[in-house]
């Protein structure tokens, strides 16, 4: 059985994603499965004055079985926009929002990605640098079923559940409102934490 761990794709991905790729030399990205909705696919979750907030990227449906590297991003309404203020309004006075709010954005403000694939492995190769991750990226090139380390479903099944590294908590933008809201976008990461989300997503963040 396969010894490599396979992922699938997530729009930014939240922390956990981001955790456990780290952990290993290289990682599979699944291209040949079937787009499953309601997942982290398409969508991501960040920490709002008014809660957490989902942002979902809108998709257009042509079967129930479509491959996710051919699932195509629909643009007759601005989902862009609606993001890119969404996220500005949420982080604007985190502590490192001015500093990588360009370079994490720009793929969503100033390009038109065909395919959701294409959209979530830029984003991601964008966060590997930022996060100091070294891990290779190998793309599959067919469906198998059976992995030894499977995570292609893992974080919409336990998006919540207990991990050490996730459990430290750091100050949100909204902490004075809310209590520590663990493992949710990546973004929520960068912008509070910066350089330091490096060291956070390693296990080795001490304050």
């Amino acid at each position: 059985m396969e010894s490599i761990p396979v992922f699938s794709v997530q729009y930014f991905g939240n922390i956990l994603f981001y955790v456990l790729i780290n952990q290993y030399p290289k990682v599979y990205i699944e291209t040949s499965e079937y787009y499953i909705k309601q997942t982290f696919r398409n969508r991501t979750i960040i920490l709002t004055a008014n809660g957490l907030m989902p942002l979902i990227i809108p998709v257009i449906h042509k079967s129930s079985k479509e491959l996710i590297v051919n699932k195509e991003i629909s643009y007759k309404e601005p989902w862009q926009k609606k993001h890119y203020t969404a996220i500005t309004s949420a982080y604007k006075n985190a502590p490192f929002f001015e500093f990588y709010a360009n370079e994490l954005l720009e793929h969503i403000t100033h390009s038109k990605y065909p395919s959701l694939f294409l959209l979530n492995l830029e984003l991601m190769k964008k966060i590997f640098i930022i996060l100091n991750i070294s891990t290779e990226i190998i793309l599959t090139t067919e469906y198998k079923k059976n992995y030894t380390l499977d995570y292609r479903n893992y974080f919409d099944k336990h998006s919540h559940s207990f991990f050490p590294i996730i459990e430290k908590e750091y100050i949100q933008v909204f902490s004075d409102r809310f209590p520590f809201q663990k493992n949710i976008s990546i973004l929520d990461l960068i912008f509070n934490l910066g350089p330091d989300s490096a060291n956070y997503i390693a296990g080795t963040l001490e304050y």
